[in-house]
């Protein structure tokens, strides 16, 4: 214990744990930041998009909720609030209007806030509580269909009520996002002297509840196996389609640059314990011929690497809160303004993640030492040519995968990273051959530099190949960010322009419609094109049941629930056919009867679908069959009308359709809502400018995020080069040496270390374009879900980058090897 110290302590004296030690640290506060930072974004992006939910979760059931249920979300410590949703026609005098109806408890919302005022369509006001026992609020387009003004009394069923609000906005509008009648909200005292609920009364009833996430954990796991078949539990990040498909690309992002640093500091500890594990051989020779046995050696390693494994990754974690909040005051504005305080299990992920790294990159070759014997002391030649380097290898690839699974909790995105490093490692091997071929054919009429370089090239192919295995990963990583960070987050943004629609139009009727158009055009208002729109459900599936399809599915409502239906010839441009084809282009169908349906992916995956299956529907009373032609994959965040199922013509001829359509209004246009309300009263109007300028400032917040995790992976990177260079240097001292002392000069050495690097780096160049652009193919394609576009940027720079990163910094790290004297280095060897 006491030589491991003493020596321990003489080694970092004199610099030889410099870049061990730094590799450590980097690696555990390049993944603690970024672990903390991404648990505080995801967190906070979840608080706020819990402002368009009302709250942080809600249970939705067609039943009342059981007492039980609110008394444990009390226990729990969880805030919650009430609604009961149900259809009555109000009037006020002889005019009568179908409203929806909300009843809502005092404590409604739990978030966000309700934009009201005191006219119809006018500046919003806003409030955190809803209505008081008596009141009732009303949408803006009620006030014309009943002629009423805010003070009015109207009825609802047998009760008589105050307007005392025109309600501009809800938190949750978008959770009834195509109900068909507008909104009447009043106190959930009121809801018995109303006399609209009644037995057999279609109602759904609402408990929102908003805390900890923890505690919301908690109660869901009490609640799931008593929700049944009638109630329906969902949760803020995941309910709205536009706002929790933003979240998930955006945790991918993240993770990926994660990722990315996980394996490039994985390399750098592994490259720096090889080293300094080479520069030991001498020392353990010497310790066992003073009687210490490889037992003994392999304690004395232990407990160096103990200490230095504790002392690194403390510091490491520090450093990682450190790096993590000015990676956050950088980010300023764009930040929320309260951000949410990291999960614990951030500092865990670093913790782990320096832990594993350690065992499995620095512990290998270190343990290795103790099988060194001591006539090695004699055989300075053979220092390099550690035991177990297989076996080493192999614990260090496995080690990542691993790392890299267990961070990024995505088996897809760790297949891609990891299927393109194999592919490097192919072309490596490739074009390893050919190197060796090129070399034999090299004649008289090169120069002696160039000579030299390939010659030492070939001479050293096998540890050659290995160093163009790094560099070319190397470059292939940080390829990978950067392009994710300018083209791949480009191509997202560009998914929600700046004249992205803004408001969704819909319940337009047959007879509205033609004049609904000449209304957009007059107004110079360009529109999406008008979908037809009916209310059905999906109620079995090659004859079974969905009920029994998805009993064992924690959503199964999400399944069992009325869809959005709708007809189209054209394919969505925000849509992609990923099975099957699109019925506009099949072939036509024997049976004139039998109609066609595409599905959405991730409902089709719900439901177990695939393409050939026959769906029955229910719609308006009547059920009917149709073929699965196809399923597509969809951006619910382009603002644009999507729908979960797309028939190929219209379902039923005698069933009352409303078209549904949306629109970018640029703010001198938003009068057009009034004279739209005004002249069409059922239309109903929803903006969702805060949704849009959440999804940009999530973009935003990425693509400034991978900026500051961009600059660790380059760091990262550059001690990547620096120590695959250096565990190079003893080599090439002894080849100086030899060459200098046989006449060479100075100006030959170095040119030949040139030619080297340069051939180095420009065949790593090569190879990580491949290597580049193929993840970026399948990252494009599958992870993110975006078109796939070639990078010809990609390949313009990755060779000429190659050649000139790996010269300058192999020239920088070698000028001791042409600048030392040939003396010097034959004396120690």
């Amino acid at each position: 214990m006491k030589l491991a110290l003493k020596l321990l302590l003489r080694d970092w004296r004199s610099g030889e744990l410099n870049i061990l030690l730094f590799s450590i640290i980097l690696a555990t506060a390049t993944i603690t930041s970024i672990s903390l930072f991404t648990s505080r974004l995801e967190n906070s992006i979840g608080s706020e998009a819990a402002v368009f939910f009302a709250g942080d979760a809600r249970i939705q059931s067609s039943q009342p909720f059981e007492p039980s249920w609110i008394e444990q979300a009390e226990q729990a410590q969880l805030r919650h609030s009430r609604a009961v949703s149900f259809r009555a026609m109000a009037f006020a005098g002889d005019k009568m209007q179908l409203s929806a109806v909300k009843a809502v408890s005092s404590t409604y919302p739990l978030k966000g806030e309700l934009q009201v005022s005191q006219q119809a369509f006018g500046e919003a006001t806003a409030l955190r509580n809803g209505p008081a026992p008596g009141e009732v609020w009303l949408a803006s387009r009620l006030f014309s269909g009943l002629q009423i003004q805010v003070g009015d009394t109207i009825n609802i069923g047998e009760a008589s009520f105050t307007v005392s609000q025109a309600i501009i906005r809800e938190p949750d509008d978008t959770q009834s996002f195509f109900g068909v009648a507008p909104r009447a909200l009043i106190h959930s005292d009121d809801v018995v002297k109303t006399g609209a609920v009644q037995t057999g009364s279609r109602v759904n009833y609402s408990l929102m509840l908003a805390g900890k996430e923890k505690d919301l954990e908690q109660y869901h796991l009490w609640l799931k196996e008593k929700l049944g078949e009638h109630a329906n539990w969902a949760e803020a990040k995941t309910a709205n389609q536009s706002i929790g498909s933003a979240l998930q690309r955006a945790e991918k992002f993240l993770l990926l640059a994660g990722s990315l640093s996980v394996v490039l500091c994985g390399l750098a500890i592994a490259l720096a314990a090889r080293r300094y594990a080479q520069r030991h051989v001498a020392q353990v020779a010497l310790l066992k011929t003073f009687g210490l046995n490889p037992r003994d050696i392999a304690q004395f390693y232990l407990i160096q690497l103990l200490i230095v494994g504790a002392l690194c990754i403390a510091v490491g974690v520090a450093a990682g809160q450190l790096l993590q909040q000015v990676i956050i005051t950088s980010l300023g504005d764009l930040m929320p303004k309260t951000l949410s305080a990291p999960s614990s299990s951030a500092y865990f992920v670093g913790v782990v993640s320096g832990l594993t790294s350690l065992i499995a990159f620095a512990a290998p070759p270190l343990f290795s030492l103790r099988l060194v014997p001591p006539i090695k002391i004699l055989q300075q030649a053979a220092h390099s040519q550690l035991l177990a380097a297989r076996s080493a290898f192999t614990i260090g690839f496995f080690a990542i995968v691993l790392l890299v699974y267990w961070f990024a909790q995505d088996l897809q995105l760790t297949g891609i990273l990891f299927a393109a490093s194999a592919l490097c490692l192919l072309c490596v091997s490739l074009l390893s051959w050919l190197l060796i071929k090129f070399t034999q054919s090299l004649g008289p009429q090169f120069g002696p530099s160039l000579r030299l370089g390939i010659a030492n090239l070939y001479r050293h192919r096998a540890f050659n190949v290995v160093q163009i295995m790094i560099f070319a990963t190397l470059m292939m990583l940080m390829y990978i960010l950067i392009l994710v960070r300018t083209s791949i987050i480009d191509q997202w943004r560009d998914t929600l322009p700046d004249n992205a629609p803004n408001h969704f139009i819909f319940n337009i009727f047959n007879h509205e419609l033609e004049e609904t158009q000449q209304l957009f055009a007059a107004s110079n208002i360009e529109a999406q094109p008008f979908y037809p729109m009916l209310r059905g459900r999906v109620i079995d599936i090659n004859g079974t049941e969905v009920k029994d399809i998805v009993k064992n599915t924690e959503s199964n409502m999400n399944y069992r629930r009325e869809l959005n239906l709708t007809w189209a010839t054209s394919l969505g441009e925000d849509n992609k056919v990923v099975a099957g084809s699109w019925h506009g282009e099949s072939p036509p169908v024997t049976d004139d009867n039998l109609l066609e349906v595409s599905a959405e992916k991730e409902y089709a995956e719900g439901l177990k679908l695939e393409v050939g299956d026959t769906i029955t529907f229910s719609v308006a009373g009547s059920t009917f069959p149709a073929s699965l032609t196809s399923i597509r994959s969809v951006e619910w965040d382009s603002m644009n009308p999507n729908f979960f199922m797309v028939f190929n013509r219209p379902v039923l001829d005698n069933t009352a359709t409303n078209w549904l359509t949306s629109a970018y209004l640029a703010p001198d246009q938003k009068l057009f809502i009034n004279k739209l309300a005004q002249k069409f009263p059922t239309i109903s109007i929803i903006e969702v400018d805060q949704m849009i300028g959440q999804l940009r400032r999530i973009i935003q917040q990425i693509s400034q995020a991978i900026e500051f995790i961009l600059i660790l992976v380059l760091s990262s990177g550059t001690l990547v080069f620096v120590t695959c260079i250096q565990s190079t240097l003893d080599i090439r001292f002894h080849e100086s040496a030899i060459l200098r002392t046989l006449g060479a000069k100075r100006a030959l050495v170095r040119n030949q270390l040139l030619v080297e690097y340069c051939t180095l780096g420009g065949l790593s160049g090569l190879i990580a374009a491949v290597g580049t652009e193929t993840c970026l193919f399948f990252l494009q394609t599958y992870v993110f879900e975006l078109g796939f576009q070639f990078h010809w940027s990609l390949w313009l720079t990755a060779i000429p980058l190659g050649v000139f990163s790996v010269g300058l910094v192999g020239w920088l790290s070698s000028r001791a090897v042409v600048n030392t004297p040939p003396l010097a280095i034959l004396r120690n060897l």
